[in-house]
């Protein structure tokens, strides 16, 4: 077969590019002629060596990167057209492909929760060179980044570099696309599927992308150790801390810098971080000196010799913001080097089945990348131990077979892909994203998304507002909730920008929100269905089904259970002990994972209570966050948006406060939960946030006040309110 392999840049420490070259070996090795067609190439030719066509020109050192992928893309299918080839293999996201490589993250769900663009970032810089005081530069910045309800992404949305991203990337998952997508994170793999809605018949889960060359540590460990110690100035009894990969800022170097300097004086004196990979390094040095481990920090670029640094090491550091996989991790293990690393990472998972380090929960917190790396650094036996069990894991012959597999699928799908159908384009104007199998097929079959406006209509009214309806149906012996939005007119979307708030124009943000809390271990819904119309946003239609959280009554319901029969019993009383802490570590996990609810109430979460032996079980029991409709999720919660939570949260507990179900000691054990305090630190924690957060709360209170004053007109079909917002 003849294959065309598409690459922007060959770079010989990259680990892409590296995949890249094993995989087209082996095509090599089966007798297929390939042809490379790159942007860039450096480091040494292949042997036995295809064809090579470097694709750019003196123009290229003007232009910025996506314009650069752009002109290398456009060049690409004007030799394609000159060419016949049975499948055209990329390693970089770009249309026209019948395989794709996924080794990158998803760029959508990245930009999502992207805080700052670059060129903000820029503008931080300068104001320190414009305005050298202080303050005004504190002053300047809050009004240009923290103004209410404006947000820069949408902003950058607009930009020609987005657009270009998106396109190439939803050329390659859009439901429209037909490439078949050689995946190889189940985790990165559901992100796609929830922003693109692809099929799973389009994707190929492959083995990790492990080398046979890295199953074996280097030669002579001990002396190799001894020798590159001995090169860059270790000493033998010192700590050495590994953090290797280029491209620091994605892969946390900056959290490694600090990690170090927390570290207890006489711990840090023999600690050494040696940073192999390529990158712009002079932040991280100014933070270094900022922290004052400069002299304790190394870069030594791109290496060649990197068995034998971890032969040199003692922990590999990789406490990253985004990895789709972190082949480094793999890479250590094997070679016996213990991990202390973030859940983000695809081959996290390899680091907990090895039991050959540690992997840090998510949402990040760097207190406890902080406390693992000194207990890690403080436990010889330790570390002894998961370098053993690392090497054992090393053994596994499944790690090692991803070139061949690879190519096995690729050749399958060139033999099948003349009859091969594998998705059908959608309508742009109506689209089903996703209906779940468990949903009964003579109903929902084929069923564009008027005929799933038309079938919620039979349902029983739970509760309606403007633009939005939901409505209860039983399929079987399975009740679900749909609810639909039918577009809110411009003038509501003009009046909520008025208050600075984002209006809400249809159920993607529930969509996001439900994979966004699952993704962090909070029990929320299960979708059943999503599809939305790509109208314009006055007018967008769109439509969610959750299945119904059984035996479940919600948190306010629990509250006038209380009223009526306050709980007394020491069993009762741990129990709601139980419950703040549960609450408070969910407003937790949400704030510092970037979201926030908005409509942050007791009667949106539900309590499924269970019992042993006829007293409740805090094990058995589960807790669940519902009405996502309004959530926003970014990479970091801005402080108004935890306030308005909390405020609210406070709000409609006012009646069980006064009533002195919820004591001050409840009160202050939610707070060190919220905080990840101790008790007696809550004491001295941030008093201005919390009597903002009481004022706030009697605030809204006055309002309702207000508001029943004006005998507001009541719904006609009452029900219970967590049912009704589910």
């Amino acid at each position: 077969m003849k294959f065309a392999f598409c690459h922007f840049n060959y770079l010989p420490h990259s680990g892409l590019s590296r995949d890249f070259r094993r995989i087209l070996e082996e095509c090599q090795n089966r007798g297929h002629e390939v042809e490379i067609f790159v942007r860039t190439w450096e480091g040494p030719a292949i042997e036995s060596e295809p064809k090579v066509t470097c694709l750019n020109d003196w123009r290229d050192h003007f232009r910025s990167n996506h314009r650069k992928d752009k002109a290398y893309h456009n060049k690409v299918q004007d030799q394609l057209r000159m060419k016949r080839f049975d499948a055209v293999i990329g390693f970089n996201k770009m249309p026209g492909l019948d395989v794709y490589y996924g080794a990158d993250v998803c760029y959508i769900a990245r930009d999502a929760k992207k805080s700052i663009p670059k060129s903000i970032r820029y503008l931080q810089r300068a104001l320190k060179t414009i305005y050298p005081h202080k303050n005004l530069r504190k002053l300047i910045r809050k009004i240009l980044l923290h103004a209410p309800g404006f947000d820069f992404r949408s902003l950058y949305k607009l930009t020609p570099r987005y657009q270009h991203l998106f396109r190439f990337e939803n050329a390659v998952f859009g439901t429209a696309s037909q490439t078949l997508i050689l995946s190889l994170s189940k985790r990165e793999k559901k992100v796609f599927q929830e922003y693109y809605h692809t099929d799973n018949s389009r994707f190929m889960l492959l083995p990790p992308t492990l080398s046979k060359k890295d199953r074996k540590p280097a030669q002579n460990r001990f002396g190799t150790r001894y020798q590159m110690r001995k090169d860059f100035d270790i000493e033998p009894d010192e700590l050495l801390l590994l953090f290797i990969g280029s491209g620091f800022e994605t892969k946390g170097l900056d959290r490694a810098v600090k990690a170090l300097a927390s570290l207890p004086l006489r711990l840090q004196q023999r600690t050494q971080l040696m940073v192999i990979g390529r990158d712009h390094a002079n932040d991280y040095l100014d933070l270094a000196k900022k922290l004052g481990v400069n002299a304790r920090v190394h870069f030594v670029g791109g290496r060649d010799d990197i068995r034998e640094w971890y032969a040199a090491g003692d922990l590999l550091i990789h406490p990253a913001y985004r990895e789709n996989t972190g082949t480094v991790l793999l890479e250590a293990i094997v070679a016996g080097v213990p991990v202390l690393t973030t859940e983000v990472c695809g081959y996290a998972e390899h680091v907990e089945q090895a039991k050959a380090g540690i992997v840090l929960p998510e949402p990040f917190e760097q207190s406890q990348l902080n406390y693992k790396l000194e207990n890690i650094l403080s436990s010889p036996t330790i570390r002894k131990k998961w370098s053993n069990n690392g090497l054992r894991y090393g053994e596994n012959e499944d790690l090692y077979h991803m070139p061949i597999d690879a190519v096995d699928i690729i050749e399958k799908h060139c033999q099948n892909n003349v009859e091969k159908k594998m998705g059908r384009a959608q309508r742009p104007d109506e689209s089903i994203q996703y209906l779940d199998q468990s949903l009964p097929i003579e109903i929902f079959q084929g069923a564009h998304l008027g005929q799933i406006m038309q079938i919620q209509k039979r349902g029983e009214l739970i509760r309606t507002g403007l633009g939005r309806e939901t409505r209860r149906h039983k399929f079987g012996n399975k009740t679900y909730y749909i609810k639909t939005h039918t577009g809110v007119g411009w003038r509501e979307i003009i009046k909520n920008w008025t208050y600075l708030r984002p209006p809400v124009l249809g159920a993607k943000n529930e969509w996001h929100g439900v994979h966004h809390l699952r993704r962090h271990g909070i029990s929320t819904l299960t979708i059943a269905g999503y599809g939305t119309s790509y109208k314009k946003a006055a007018n967008r239609q769109s439509f969610i089904i959750t299945e119904e959280i059984g035996g479940s009554i919600s948190l306010e319901e629990l509250g006038y259970e209380w009223q009526k029969n306050p709980p007394k019993t020491r069993s009762d009383l741990r129990y709601k002990r139980w419950l703040i802490r549960r609450v408070a570590r969910m407003a937790r996990t949400i704030h510092q994972s970037g979201a926030n609810h908005r409509d942050f109430y007791l009667c949106h979460f539900l309590l499924r209570r269970a019992y042993d032996k006829g007293k409740l079980s805090t094990n058995k029991s589960t807790l669940h966050v519902i009405d996502l409709h309004r959530m926003q999720i970014r990479r970091q919660t801005p402080e108004r948006w935890k306030l308005k939570d909390i405020s609210g949260l406070r709000y409609s507990c006012l009646t069980l406060i006064e009533s002195g179900i919820l004591t001050s000691r409840d009160l202050y054990r939610f707070i060190a939960d919220y905080m990840g305090i101790s008790l007696r630190e809550t004491l001295s924690g941030d008093a201005l946030f919390w009597n903002e957060v009481i004022s706030k709360a009697e605030n809204l209170y006055a309002a309702e006040q207000r508001k029943n004053v004006q005998n507001l007109p009541q719904q006609a079909n009452p029900a219970p309110s967590a049912r009704m917002l589910q």
